[in-house]
């Protein structure tokens, strides 16, 4: 099966709703980059997460905010008895965009609560105290441009003579 682009917005929302971990690529003041996987949420057509207030992946952030993130869903795996009949059925979805700092009290709430929403598996979630909330770094990202990619089987079609 040929690899193909995904170019339905709905499919690749779709795969960044149902992902349970992403990675998120930063860049460095030295130029040097930096990946880092994490829980996420996409919200009202954003993506936040949550981190400590100091450390590698928020410094790059703060000196240049342009970041990249990507989920997969990995299918299965095809086995051959040549090497080159193996390979991965899989979707995929990369995000360029930009990331900020989320600075209101009640938009963070709101965040932090989606994102224990998403990982609860249908338990209900109290929302975060504001002392707690004060004390947790919430990241936005907003979306510039998505792109989408994915390698699946056909569903099978009769032929008929």
């Amino acid at each position: 099966m040929p690899k193909e682009w995904i170019t339905d917005r709905q499919e690749m929302e779709s795969l960044l709703q149902e992902a349970l971990v992403g990675c998120l690529a930063t860049v460095g003041p030295d130029e040097s980059p930096y990946i880092t996987p994490l829980n996420f949420v996409f919200y009202q057509g954003k993506i936040y997460f949550h981190c400590a207030f100091e450390g590698r992946k928020i410094d790059n952030i703060r000196a240049n905010p342009r970041v990249c993130f990507e989920v997969h869903e990995l299918i299965k795996i095809v086995q051959g008895q040549r090497a080159c009949d193996f390979g991965t059925r899989y979707r995929s979805v990369l995000v360029f965009g930009r990331a900020r700092s989320l600075l209101d009290v009640d938009e963070k709430v709101a965040i932090l609560t989606a994102l224990a929403e998403k990982y609860a598996g249908g338990q209900a979630v109290e929302p975060p105290t504001p002392k707690r909330v004060k004390g947790t770094e919430v990241i936005e990202i907003t979306l510039e441009e998505m792109t989408g990619k994915r390698n699946v089987d056909r569903p099978f079609t009769e032929v008929k003579a």
